[in-house]
């Protein structure tokens, strides 16, 4: 349905019939902090492929499948209400605004294209000029009331286990598709031009030029690193034979289990579990029942994969799988089934991927805490919180993608937490989750993520946003002395100490 847009908008108030239903008030004033948050979440590319993969489930006989469960497609869904809302507010902004914005000039796009960290390739000349053009023709034929309308069907549809009946046409979902992969690119290009968070090669890690070593870091305060040659005995060795057992009698089709880490306090016992491919059950689900089932006997974190994917993982090079297995502990290995071949990763080629890992990620969590310092100066606490959260996670994604070269996903801190114990106590300990203060503000913390947006009763106050502040700053510069100190310990060799026979026995 065609609508003139000009005639139903008077200035900031907003048009009744398409009045957006999902954003705050401050929001609707001011819609590029919609988009802010939008492009905090993920680039346009990892929302590409959350869309292709919502779009799959919407046109397949198949239910929506996560690792964390249907919750993540309620937040994608109101990901992008909020942004096709946030999309027409800016457009009615943009033609209410007068003098008009200037367009960007050929020598504008080809530095932004050197310069930025993305640069969308599915827009003409004239709407990589002027992206506003873009949002124009993307509300040409669907109001934002008919965007709303359709996502709420691909929801819907997503979360059914039958494919999209003949009520919405394969061309009307094709449309959507492609006008909201459009409105990714130009709020991505508005973004970048009008707001103080443009994300270049050079604030995104260096311009591809990072030091090694930070040179104002004390030596003597780096964090110490855990050297993971796991060994049973005693107590230890009786209570993985009866979790190996009861993991092999509840869960059919277990091929191989691996003991690649412990940690003492908590005590955790950390399990690589190879699985049939005949098993149908998705992997983040026999994670959970072995974690689950094992409660009893001791605290598990379980890596879970298909003996197919993990076979095919280790021949293209998988930094994960060579790391962990070729020092772990074999604790189970099924009749006629091979110990899967692994070599050690090379500490040159190890400490150059890390750094590849930890210029994205490390420098993401930097740029979500300037974020947080800003909107807690301009009192959007909520923002800030949403903020700090991804502060933290993103730097834990950093240090886990570095030092292990796991993939992890999902928003699940307390998880990755967890896991950073399989290679030092210092990222937890900085959290100081020994005291009630650091419990309570580690439990603000994971409020962050969806509640301080969601929910219009979630009040919180200025003076426990600060706090939180200053704790994931700490949490923040931990993560960072545990990753130089591990690149260290990958390009410095270690002197043995004098008069010692450093050959191997």
């Amino acid at each position: 349905m065609r609508h003139d847009t000009m005639s139903i908008y008077a200035g900031n108030i907003t048009p009744w019939d398409h009045y957006p239903k999902h954003l705050r008030f401050n929001e609707i004033m001011d819609p590029l902090l919609v988009i802010r948050v939008f492009f905090g979440s993920g680039w346009p590319n990892d929302h590409r492929q959350d869309l292709k993969e919502w779009r799959h489930y919407v046109m397949n006989a198949k239910c929506y499948k996560h690792r964390q469960g249907p919750s993540n497609l309620l937040f994608i869904y109101e990901q992008h209400v909020r942004l096709t809302e946030a999309a027409y507010l800016l457009l009615l902004h943009h033609q209410d605004k007068w003098p008009p914005l200037e367009k960007a000039g050929e020598e504008q796009i080809v530095l932004e294209k050197k310069d930025w960290v993305y640069f969308p390739e599915n827009l003409t000349a004239k709407e990589l000029a002027n992206p506003y053009s873009a949002i124009k023709k993307c509300f040409k034929k669907i109001s934002p009331q008919v965007y709303r309308d359709h996502l709420k069907y691909w929801l819907e549809a997503a979360l059914d286990k039958h494919a999209a009946d003949e009520t919405i046409r394969a061309a009307e979902i094709i449309n959507v598709y492609h006008n909201i992969r459009k409105l990714y690119s130009a709020t991505w290009l508005i973004h970048q031009r009008e707001t103080d968070r443009t994300f270049t090669h050079q604030s995104w890690g260096g311009g591809g030029k990072t030091e090694q070593l930070t040179p104002n870091i004390d030596d003597e305060l780096l964090a110490s690193l855990k050297v993971n040659m796991p060994q049973l005995k005693g107590g230890h060795k009786m209570a993985m034979q009866k979790i190996r057992s009861l993991i092999v009698k509840r869960l059919p089709g277990v091929s191989l289990i691996y003991l690649v880490g412990k940690s003492e306090k908590p005590s955790i016992y950390f399990l690589f579990v190879i699985m049939d491919d005949s098993v149908k059950l998705p992997e983040h689900e026999i994670a959970n029942k072995i974690e689950d089932h094992c409660r009893f006997l001791g605290r598990i974190f379980a890596f879970v994969q298909k003996l197919g994917a993990a076979t095919e993982a280790i021949k293209q090079g998988d930094r994960f799988l060579h790391i962990i297995l070729s020092n772990s502990l074999t604790v189970f290995s099924a009749p006629e089934t091979a110990l899967l071949s692994t070599q050690a990763v090379d500490d040159q080629v190890w400490a150059a991927e890390a750094e590849k890992d930890w210029n994205r990620w490390g420098a993401q969590g930097k740029a979500f805490m300037k974020g947080a310092i800003q909107y807690l100066g301009e009192h959007h606490y909520a923002l800030a919180l949403f903020s700090l959260h991804q502060a933290a996670e993103s730097s834990l994604i950093g240090i886990i993608h570095a030092i292990l070269g796991y993939r992890t996903s999902g928003h699940n801190l307390p998880r990755m937490i967890k896991l950073t114990l399989l290679f030092t106590d210092e990222i937890k300990r900085a959290l100081e989750l020994n005291t009630t203060e650091g419990v309570q503000l580690f439990n603000l913390l994971q409020r962050g993520y969806s509640e301080a947006r969601y929910q219009p009763e979630f009040n919180l106050d200025e003076e426990s946003v600060k706090l939180l502040k200053d704790k994931v700053q700490q949490l923040i510069n931990k993560i960072e002395q545990v990753y130089h100190q591990f690149i260290k310990n990958k390009i410095v060799p270690e002197v043995p100490p004098a008069g010692s026979d450093s050959r191997r026995r």
